[in-house]
């Protein structure tokens, strides 16, 4: 509604310029497009109250029902767009919508509101009925100008608050849209060199398109309209417009003096009429620039996806002629090189060379080329080529370099649990054959299958808390067959049983404090190990058992403790740890915190 009282607003104030247009078909046709069906009242209501002021003295039924027809223009376009012309989109984004758009919108839509209208104002009497193709060609002609202008404005331009006004693309618009605008002024206001500027506006026009896109393209058309309506149209409707308040007795006089001076109009001399043509010439300049427009957004777009992908990749093209030089797009790379490297052989029509940056400590290049023109004397006048960064390969060398590092050191360090593990399980059962020979050989099975578990377990660098839980169980049932009285409590919560851990790092913590755990007065050692969560991404187990020692020995551990903050070094660097403390006093705790990753 209010775009139409803007529409009529300027109509009272240019006539010539909102008359032939009728900016509101535009306008209604963006508010349906973003606003739905529902909008289509207001489009009526909006154009109702126009058709009083619009048209002079005119019955109340052709001023109610007149609005139907623009409103029924409107409907047909929006079906047009979003139901036969599927794969519309309203941002007019790509080729295919500026396409679809101006296919679909103008033409079939207008005319067909071009003959409601008509057929009604003729009817009734309001209009000249000598010509009724005339009209509805003009009327036509107007509105689809209307839709080509204003809609594409709109849409494009809803988001301007987002537009980036303060930077080099917003300057370029505004500068372009001046430079514009001014010409038009100059050469409406007849300038003295107006004729002069007319033809240089043709181009600054077109340049200000593709330097601007799409959103330039809208707005310069819009000004350029105001162009192409300076002279007085001689036409049936523009002879209405100059009485639209005058009553039906002048209306009539003029209709009788046009008809005397135009006993043979046709629609061949309507094209002819100034009106009616300049409308003409204003619409194939809009279908002319405003796919320039979106296609010069195309192309900028895509030259920025290319070099965010270069970007990406570390790269950049390069060029090299014998006249201008060497030429890198990335300004960035061309920093880090030395002054005058070469980027190819100049006997090779092909390869590829490894350069070395200004500073070491950046990464190396590497720069492809293809020599593309060479000289009767084989000499190479043109090539060009790619510059691709190293440093993801050479990152993804050293990480193999410290990985492979790491993996031998994990390898000397199982080499080195196993015999330990294996040393004090046959120390304690040359004790057991000694004290009895027969549960030595129960013992012995029972050791054969928890080597074999604890070898199972560490195949890989990490195994679920279960699985060493299991092998913890073990070790203690051998312990006690072998005649130790120990009590043992494992508290592991379901939410931790499944988190992976270091092989044998459990079972090292629980078989330290066997050894150097204190028992009470009747020979028994009691040992309690636990596990929770902290801050859900960090897994602390717990080993606690009687003992204390002094602040002179709170840094010391046994080999297999050693061996297990290096497994825990190796595997999570600083993220995880192995700490020891006496808290409360006469209770040795052993902490192993590492963070919960999957096994």
């Amino acid at each position: 509604m209010a775009l139409a009282y803007i529409s009529l607003f300027i109509h009272n104030l240019y006539p010539v310029w909102s008359a032939p247009l009728w900016p509101a078909s535009g306008a209604a046709l963006a508010a349906v497009l973003l606003g739905g069906r529902w909008m289509l009242l207001g489009v009526y209501l909006g154009l109702l109250p126009t058709q009083f002021f619009f048209w002079g003295t005119v019955p109340t039924s052709t001023a109610l029902l007149l609005p139907l027809a623009n409103t029924v223009e409107t409907l047909a376009a929006w079906f047009l767009l979003r139901k036969v012309a599927r794969g519309f989109h309203d941002w007019i984004s790509t080729q295919r919508d500026i396409v679809l758009f101006l296919i679909a919108a103008p033409w079939i839509p207008t005319l067909i509101s071009a003959l409601l209208a008509q057929i009604l104002l003729r009817h009734n009497g309001v209009v000249p009925s000598h010509n009724f193709a005339s009209e509805v060609l003009i009327y036509s002609l107007g509105n689809a100008s209307g839709i080509i202008l204003l809609t594409p404005l709109i849409l494009v331009w809803r988001d301007y608050l987002k537009f980036p006004w303060l930077n080099r693309t917003g300057f370029r618009l505004i500068a372009h849209t001046l430079v514009v605008a001014i010409a038009v002024w100059l050469i409406h206001a007849n300038f003295a060199f107006s004729s002069a500027l007319a033809i240089s506006l043709i181009p600054i026009f077109i340049w200000g398109v593709w330097s601007t896109g799409l959103k330039g393209a809208t707005l310069f058309c819009l000004l350029l309209s105001f162009l192409f309506f300076t002279l007085q149209p001689q036409t049936p409707f523009d002879l209405r417009l100059i009485a639209k308040h005058s009553d039906t007795t002048i209306l009539s006089s003029m209709e009788k003096s046009y008809r005397t001076a135009n006993t043979t109009s046709s629609v061949l001399s309507t094209l002819k009429e100034p009106l009616t043509l300049q409308i003409s010439m204003l619409t194939m300049f809009c279908l002319t620039m405003l796919p320039l427009g979106l296609a010069a957004d195309t192309l900028r777009a895509n030259a920025q996806k290319d070099q965010l992908v270069m970007d990406s990749l570390d790269s950049t093209f390069w060029s090299w002629d014998s006249v201008t030089g060497l030429k890198i797009q990335s300004k960035t790379i061309a920093q880090n090189l030395p002054r005058g490297v070469s980027l190819f052989q100049r006997r090779s029509p092909t390869g590829q060379v490894k350069l070395n940056p200004i500073d070491p400590s950046q990464p190396s290049y590497v720069s492809h080329w293809v020599i593309t023109q060479f000289s009767p004397s084989g000499e190479p006048l043109q090539a060009t080529g790619l510059l691709h960064c190293l440093r993801l390969q050479e990152k993804m060398e050293r990480a193999e370099a410290s990985a492979e590092n790491a993996q031998i050191e994990i390898a000397s360090l199982r080499s080195r649990f196993n015999p330990h593990l294996l040393f004090n399980c046959l120390t304690g059962l040359r004790a057991l054959i000694r004290r009895n020979p027969t549960s030595a050989r129960e013992f012995t099975g029972h050791l054969a299958r928890f080597l074999r578990s604890a070898v199972d377990s560490q195949a890989s660098p990490l195994v679920p808390l279960k699985v060493e839980i299991s092998l913890c169980r073990d070790y203690i049932a051998l312990e006690k067959m072998r005649g130790s009285t120990i009590f043992t409590k494992l508290s592991f919560p379901r939410n931790t049983v499944s988190i992976p851990v270091p092989p044998m790092s459990i079972h090292t913590l629980i078989e330290n404090a066997v050894k150097h755990g204190t028992r009470d007065a009747e020979g028994n050692l009691n040992i309690h190990a636990s596990a929770m969560l902290k801050n859900n991404n960090r897994l602390v187990i717990l080993v606690s058992q009687p003992g204390n020692f002094s602040a002179a020995n709170l840094t010391k551990s046994s080999g297999g403790l050693m061996l297990v903050r290096q497994h825990l070094i190796l595997l999570f660097g600083e993220e995880a740890n192995l700490t020891l403390r006496e808290a409360p006093p006469g209770t040795v705790t052993a902490e192993m915190q590492l963070p919960t990753r999957k096994a």
